[in-house]
This record gives C-alpha cells, sequence and structure tokens, in this order.
C-alpha cells in the first residue's frame, strides 16, 4: 500500500480486499477509494479520482506453447489480438 502512502498520506484505511469484486463493491457503497482498472470502473458506474499509479501498472503477456502457435485457433486468436490492439488498450493497458 505503498501507492496510498503517496497519493493520500492521511488517508485511514477502514477496508481491504485482494478482490476485485471486493473493491469495487466497497467503493460503490462509499467506503472510500479503491485502485481498479479503468474498464471495470467505467463498469461499475464509478468515476476516476486519482491519476493512474504507476506502481499499479501491470504488464500483459499472451503466450503459448511453440507447438501450438501455428494451430489455426491460436494463430487466430494472435491474429485478432495484433488487430484489435488498439481497441484492447483499455482493458489490458
Amino acid at each position: 500500500m505503498q501507492w496510498l502512502k503517496l497519493v493520500a498520506p492521511d488517508a485511514d484505511v477502514v477496508s481491504r480486499s485482494s478482490s476485485i469484486l471486493g473493491l469495487v463493491q466497497a467503493a460503490k457503497s462509499g467506503v472510500g477509494v479503491a485502485p481498479l482498472p479503468m474498464s471495470i470502473a467505467e463498469e461499475a458506474g464509478l468515476i476516476e479520482i486519482i491519476a493512474p499509479i504507476q506502481e499499479l501498472a501491470r504488464t500483459w503477456k499472451l503466450l503459448t506453447h511453440p507447438a501450438l502457435r501455428d494451430t489455426p485457433r491460436v494463430a487466430a486468436l494472435f491474429e485478432f489480438i495484433g488487430r484489435e490492439k488498439a481497441a484492447m488498450k483499455s482493458i489490458f493497458g
């Protein structure tokens, strides 16, 4: 929770959760703020009040076994993601 000390050094921690759904419900019920991906927050009707926090950023990697890379279904998925990468930026960052 080092990020919280940086953005709100005097904040009182009244709830903790390792569950995205728990964080969403806590924020929606007014308990406080929650570090959520924007796509999930927007779908839940929440708004951004703190700028993105670099310490919470994640890198996503799509991996497959080399023997499966050229199978039709795996190749189709990789092609789709390559084409739609810009559209999925809000989900995968």
